[in-house]
């Protein structure tokens, strides 16, 4: 993939919540950097977007409530498919921490 702002493609995200106005919130701050966002509102449905989109990086917030988010994070990587994304748990409607954004750098760049 190219580096973001570089034309082409930029890196994709995506970001599991389960609060409706900290995901919109998360996919806005994304979006307006540059970024590719898929959402999911559950555990599972992380887990099943992860599988068919393949995303760079995975944000799974401390909201969700169908499965533990630690849980999520460990069928995602015990998954052949999904194993070697980077998935970042973030505290409950905090904004896309800084170190996220250096992450994306260095994965799409």
């Amino acid at each position: 993939m190219s580096a973001v702002g570089a034309g082409a493609s930029t890196g994709h995200v995506l970001v599991a919540d389960g609060d409706a106005s900290s995901r919109e919130r998360r996919q806005t701050q994304l979006s307006a950097a540059g970024y590719r966002v898929s959402v999911a509102r559950t555990g599972f449905e992380a887990i099943v977007k992860a599988s068919c989109h393949v995303p760079d990086l995975i944000l799974i917030d401390d909201s969700i409530s169908d499965i533990e988010p630690a849980e999520t994070g460990r069928l995602i990587t015990t998954c052949p498919v999904t194993a070697h994304i980077p998935i970042v748990r973030v505290a409950a409607g905090k904004k896309v921490p800084p170190r996220v954004f250096a992450w994306l750098r260095r994965l799409v760049g």
